[in-house]
């Protein structure tokens, strides 16, 4: 790593001629602060002034131009914050003058790279970016403002440049996908693709709205049956609780979740939320005369009323909760906390074309979440998976199987898969990760050829959640969280692809929930 940055102090006064030499004096004091504490291995690496000249601006201001090389120990731009202190101090004792200013004049990095990217990419701030095979050469624009140092800007400039070459990486290679546990096969009852059948029976009907789904009486029935039973089965024997969640997701829950670094770059593809200008009346009469007039909309017009998005319809189900512990301290009695909502649809706006009905737009699904001391969330992520493979193999009766894949918040994080597949303490579920659960899908093709469709998760996220949300114990241990989220559009669209949507084909311990399933109407 090599910083070369070109900055002046702009001065309010007139530098006095006799302290031309109290400043090779202070430039030696300063060297003396910046290496105090500093290894002597890393003394190389930390900031030099190389080169400073005195300037004469007006006849009433002087500025000081400095250039200031490092390493990595302590990068120039973080020399130039003590710097400004260093001086301020000594010109306003000695000579009485103030900094009223900093320019940057350049600045240039050289950061190390694992390889040279395969697409090379530009990154706002950054004026030029060249690649060689092991360093990216930056160049930041002029006049940088002094808070884009000081709120830590340029540091995240330096990383984001190294993980968007690991992310090209892990995007080259396969998903990390571990089967770690399968049930037994099972034979099923239909082979046909279950979105097809479902249409055919009345139990699903597309809207004009891509990839979205009307839900008939007979499907409805069958997925309050799937919450009863993981009501029975799942929350209730573990202790979780109900809770609503916030549907419409504002950025400063997004940042904090860390949603935001991800967005459209493959794991998080939200829709927007805008709220209108005002509601008054007479704002909008233009709009709808028009629609009055020709009976259609023009939604350009529309845009044009709206202010710019506040966030999002709700992408995970879980982020918006953490705004409930956010900043709070919380007795150590309190943990673990359990809590599970299925209050209403989340949406991801899915790339390409419609498709069926498990991948959709509007999906319903029921989040699990859970916090706590971390043994705590290792014993209920193990928990939780045993008794999804009770609903999911025993009561539900379907093959399945167990995966261990990397997440995609890690992936955009740029941890990676970088752990031997034989320290993966899988059979306790020990360690930050996630686990799928699979459902095979027969008119995808034989067992080993078929892609089989995730249906269930259960994650273990470490503090990432209550650190960006400051959620602390009481006795300042350190909190983990987790989560699982389950989507009824995949558990159904799984079920009938295994056992289709004639009854007397379906499980015993199934049946039990349910008396008799709703017909629609007869359609002529």
């Amino acid at each position: 790593m090599k910083y070369n940055l070109q900055f002046s102090f702009k001065l309010r006064g007139k530098f006095p001629v006799e302290a031309q030499e109290r400043m090779k004096e202070w430039f030696t004091e300063l060297q003396q602060l910046l290496e105090k504490g500093i290894q002597e291995r890393d003394l190389k690496k930390i900031s030099k002034v190389k080169k400073w000249v005195l300037k004469s601006v007006n006849e009433k201001e002087d500025e000081l131009l400095l250039t200031v090389v490092s390493g990595e120990t302590m990068p120039a731009h973080h020399a130039l914050l003590r710097m400004r202190k260093f001086f301020s101090g000594k010109f306003g004792k000695e000579f009485r003058l103030g900094i009223s200013g900093i320019d940057i004049k350049s600045y240039k990095i050289d950061i190390d790279i694992p390889n040279k990217p395969a697409k090379e990419f530009t990154l706002p701030f950054v004026s030029t970016i060249i690649f060689t095979n092991d360093t990216a050469k930056i160049t930041l624009e002029k006049n940088i403002p002094i808070d884009f140092i000081e709120k830590g800007s340029i540091d995240r400039i330096v990383k984001l440049v190294r993980n968007k070459i690991v992310e090209q990486i892990i995007r080259g290679k396969d998903e990390h996908h571990l089967v770690v546990w399968s049930s037994e096969q099972k034979k099923p009852v239909t082979n046909e693709n279950p979105t097809d059948i479902m249409i055919k029976d009345g139990w699903i009907q597309r809207t004009s709205y891509r990839n979205q789904w009307i839900f008939a009486p007979a499907i409805s029935a069958l997925t309050e049956t799937l919450k009863e039973i993981m009501v029975e089965h799942l929350y209730k024997p573990l202790g979780f609780k109900n809770m609503v969640f916030p549907k419409v997701v504002p950025w400063e829950v997004w940042k904090r979740s860390g949603h935001l670094s991800g967005i459209y770059q493959g794991g998080f593809e939200p829709y927007f939320v805008c709220t209108p200008k005002t509601a008054d009346p007479e704002y909008w009469e233009e709009i709808a005369d028009y629609f009055r007039i020709t009976l259609e909309i023009e939604p350009e017009k529309i845009m044009e009323k709206l202010r710019p998005p506040i966030g999002g319809l709700s992408f995970a189900q879980c982020p918006p909760f953490w705004t409930y512990l956010q900043g709070k301290t919380i007795s150590d009695d309190s943990f673990p906390l359990f809590y599970y909502d299925w209050s209403g649809p989340t949406f991801r706006y899915e790339s390409g074309a419609a498709h069926g009905f498990e991948r959709v737009d509007e999906l319903h699904r029921i989040e699990t979440l859970y916090i706590g001391f971390p043994e705590q969330i290792k014993k209920v992520a193990q928990d939780l998976r045993a008794n999804f493979r009770k609903i999911i193999g025993d009561v539900l009766d379907l093959e399945f199987r167990e995966a261990w894949v990397t997440p995609w918040w890690s992936s955009q994080e740029g941890k990676g898969d970088d752990e031997e597949e034989s320290t993966i303490e899988l059979k306790n579920f020990d360690q930050i990760g996630t686990i799928d659960m699979e459902i095979y899908m027969p008119y995808r093709g034989k067992r080993n050829q078929s892609n089989w469709l995730e249906t269930q998760n259960v994650s273990i996220l470490g503090n990432k959640y209550t650190k960006n949300f400051t959620v602390k114990s009481q006795s300042g241990k350190e909190l983990w969280s987790g989560c699982g989220g389950g989507s009824f559009e995949r558990y159904i669209s799984a079920f009938v692809a295994q056992k289709g949507t004639n009854p007397d084909k379906w499980p015993e311990k199934l049946l039990k929930y349910i008396d008799e399933l709703p017909s629609g109407p007869t359609f002529l």
